[in-house]
């Protein structure tokens, strides 16, 4: 059943989503193809830090990512994050990275974004950056492409077997790295299912390894559907993020206490890239939280 606190994008709102979708591509010259873990070197690329934490993620409450923009009046630079619980499967990783890229984006984002397992549409700037991660990773074009490759050239699968559109989803998730419950959403979205079907396979336990989907992925590509359905258990900064700052540092950018306080972010120590440097603590403020007061 669909969540009664749920937020319905107007027909306005939603294109102004799939509009927002495609010039972003557009602009980062990606095309309408596949991006699934590669949208993790789009966000590097871009100047925006990843950084991977580790919460249980059992708890449907529990952080699922967050996105910070931190500004140095040292540097008059502002630093942007998306960080992502590795504690959950792959695809949903991505699909909350690009969720928290839609804060980037939004001309009126907050500072600080935090996002939750259970990722629910109950606000509308969680509705609209739900949507934009949808059509951020799976195009509305491309999906119906696709759809009509195997449909010959028709959208409507309401005549296709169960096992059948299971095939059909099992091959766009391990194409395009996204999560089941995504897919089986925007086959509603573009009309190729009806609201009953969606809701009859949304009950599908897709992470069951005994369920009949979760069969037919392995059947069909163990290796990339059972990475896709695994966490990843990282920690920490990509090295990238650590060579920006470090050669900011490097290029007189920033001060030796700036660089300090960037790498105790990341549980790093300036001593650990070869530099020999005497660095008296106490001449160093505290960081009070996990990326510290402004320096």
């Amino acid at each position: 059943m669909e969540d009664s606190n749920k937020i319905i994008l107007t027909p306005k709102e939603e294109w102004d989503i799939v509009e927002l979708a495609k010039s972003t591509r557009r602009k980062l010259d990606l095309g309408m193809g596949v991006l699934g873990e590669k949208i993790f070197k789009v966000f590097r690329d871009n100047d925006i830090i990843l950084f991977y934490f580790k919460l249980n993620s059992k708890d449907a409450e529990s952080l699922a990512a967050f996105y910070l923009e931190k500004y140095s009046s040292v540097t008059d630079i502002t630093s942007y994050y998306i960080a992502v619980n590795s504690l959950v499967p792959l695809d949903l990783q991505i699909f909350n990275a690009c969720h928290e890229f839609y804060h980037h984006l939004d001309d009126k984002k907050d500072k600080l974004h935090i996002n939750r397992l259970c990722n629910p549409d109950d606000s509308l700037i969680s509705a609209k950056a739900n949507r934009f991660a949808a059509e951020f990773l799976l195009p509305t074009e491309t999906l119906k492409a696709f759809v009509k490759k195997y449909n010959r050239g028709e959208v409507d699968l309401e005549n296709w077997t169960i096992q059948a559109i299971l095939r059909l989803i099992t091959q766009l998730q391990i194409d395009y790295q996204v999560p089941y419950r995504m897919i089986v959403k925007r086959l509603k979205e573009i009309d190729a299912i009806k609201s009953e079907l969606r809701e009859k396979l949304l009950e599908i336990n897709e992470r069951d390894i005994d369920s009949i989907y979760y069969k037919i992925g392995s059947a069909v590509n163990n290796q990339l559907f059972d990475k896709l359905n695994s966490v990843s258990d990282k920690k920490g900064v990509e090295s990238e993020a650590l060579n920006v700052i470090l050669q900011n540092f490097d290029e007189d950018t920033i001060t030796l206490d700036v660089v300090v306080d960037d790498l105790k972010i990341f549980n790093k120590k300036i001593e650990d890239f070869g530099y020999d440097i005497d660095i008296d603590d106490d001449d160093i403020d505290e960081i009070k939280d996990l990326f510290g007061d402004d320096k």
